[in-house]
């Protein structure tokens, strides 16, 4: 059987290289970078990278960084050696990048925009390389010559997600699923070879579905960093972006409209929009069409709702694309979704993989919803404890365990409130020890010193007993009902 090169991501980004090198691929640092150079570069990076009798064939790499051109050149870099790339949050601790890096056996940690203390405490114990050092050490390297040929299942990425239990899984994805996530996300989005996109939602969770549509059809990307004025004076010189809600929201209350009404288009996923953030969306600026696209980590794009269905709709999260099937469980009203953009399992976790999959192998989303006689998704809750705040994932147990560990504390449980800057945040629940003087103060400043970031809570709650179901469980849908009511006060962080 012959395998078309375009049948993998590293065959298509080829050929839209070879047919356009001269266009621009990337803006960034003050400089611009094109199709040719982009390759050419990767290329480089690739060649040294296998050159390194340390790195056996097929290797994960973890990458740890930040915004950057560069990181865009290390992430084709290493998919172009036929190895498979680990993104990894640079907003996590040293001991929970280590425990990711060992989950999936990475050779080699590429180092791009971290702190001293990352950096220190990533290099004492396993092998690493500055991302600087890599790109500045690498003679560009434009054709295929000593560039081992991929075929579409070969794995290509592998994507830490913590899980509604809190330990980490790696999600692998090949070089046809990572295809056809972009190909899919550019069937339906407004995606043109003239559109300049700003690249600001953070690469390690955001490249199948912010980068790689748009260099797939011959687009470019300003690269900047997350920060409202930077956005707002790109998106005077760029026509479109991806977005969360949240940050939708935020750019509405803080940027200069005249900015935003430059774009053409916009996309958004990863958390629930409200709907009246798209309808302030809408009327502020009519021009700018809004589309949205529902999936996970495990299945980026699995449904998608167009400007118009938003317009008619705002609460729809569309319908399923065409290469794919949305479904529901009879029984638990779970959706369940098929489609050549999912992964291929969990690293090295077999029962893991095998759990998150029906009989006939669509994804178990976790997510609760339904679907109308025209086809169109809906959610309407979520079967897993999972937090999205600022569109990050925080798993509850985590920071359970966190609180337990307080010596006052006798248990302990954590639920996801609207809020309206995050979409979601976090919050702690505790019950004291007996005879201990627990308060919320107490327990907030606890868990907050004990977590970094994102997974802090932001604010906590003492009481008399936790509401459970029949069987003893936590009742968290009860308890997150009684805080949204107003029956349990809470202590917010400053």
């Amino acid at each position: 059987m012959t395998i078309s090169p375009a049948q993998t991501l590293n065959g298509w980004l080829s050929a839209v290289v070879a047919a356009q090198g001269s266009r621009p691929a990337l803006h960034g640092d003050g400089t611009e970078t094109s199709y040719a150079e982009l390759w050419s570069r990767a290329g480089g990076m690739a060649r040294q990278l296998l050159a390194d009798d340390a790195i056996p064939a097929g290797s994960r790499i973890a990458v740890v960084g930040t915004n950057e051109p560069a990181y865009i050149e290390v992430f084709l870099g290493i998919l172009r050696a036929g190895h498979v790339v680990v993104p990894l949050n640079p907003m996590l601790d040293v001991a929970s990048l280590l425990a990711q890096i060992d989950l999936v056996e990475a050779s080699l940690v590429v180092l791009g925009n971290v702190s001293t203390d990352i950096a220190e405490g990533l290099a004492a114990s396993r092998r690493t390389v500055p991302l600087r050092t890599l790109r500045e050490t690498s003679s560009p390297v434009a054709g295929l010559d000593g560039m081992p040929r991929v075929r579409p299942d070969s794995a290509a990425a592998i994507i830490p997600t913590s899980g509604s239990t809190g330990a980490p899984r790696g999600v692998l994805h090949t070089q046809a699923t990572l295809l056809h996530c972009a190909l899919q996300l550019s069937a339906v989005l407004p995606i043109r070879p003239d559109d300049r996109s700003v690249g600001f939602l953070p690469f390690f969770a955001s490249i199948p579905e912010q980068i790689l549509p748009i260099l797939c059809n011959g687009g470019s990307v300003d690269v900047v960093p997350f920060d409202i004025e930077r956005v707002a004076d790109a998106c005077r010189r760029s026509t479109c972006f991806d977005a969360i809600p949240t940050i939708m929201a935020r750019l509405l209350d803080e940027a200069p409209l005249d900015s935003l009404a430059n774009l053409r288009w916009v996309s958004f996923a990863s958390e629930p929009m409200p709907p009246a953030t798209l309808r302030r969306w809408q009327t502020a600026l009519p021009g700018v069409e809004a589309h949205q696209f529902y999936g996970m980590t495990e299945l980026v794009p699995a449904t998608t709702a167009s400007h118009r269905m938003l317009l008619e709709d705002p609460l729809t999260v569309g319908v399923a694309f065409p290469t794919s099937v949305v479904s529901q469980d009879a029984e638990s009203g779970q959706l369940l979704v098929r489609s050549p953009a999912q992964m291929r399992g969990y690293y090295n976790n077999r029962a893991a993989s095998s759990a998150a999959v029906t009989a006939d192998g669509a994804i178990k989303t976790g997510d609760l919803g339904t679907i109308d006689e025209r086809g169109w998704v809906y959610l309407t809750g979520r079967l897993k404890d999972l937090i999205i705040t600022g569109g990050l994932n925080v798993a509850p147990a985590e920071i359970e365990a966190a609180a337990c560990h307080h010596p006052y504390v006798g248990a302990a449980a954590v639920v996801g409130i609207p809020d309206p800057r995050w979409g979601e945040t976090p919050v702690v629940i505790g019950v004291a020890r007996d005879g201990s003087s627990l308060t919320a103060e107490v327990l907030l400043s606890y868990c907050r010193q004990e977590l970094k970031g994102f997974k802090r809570p932001s604010a906590a709650a003492v009481v008399d007993s936790l509401p459970s179901t029949g069987i003893g469980k936590i009742a968290k849908n009860l308890l997150r009902d009684q805080i949204v009511r107003g029956e349990i006060a809470l202590v917010r962080a400053e």
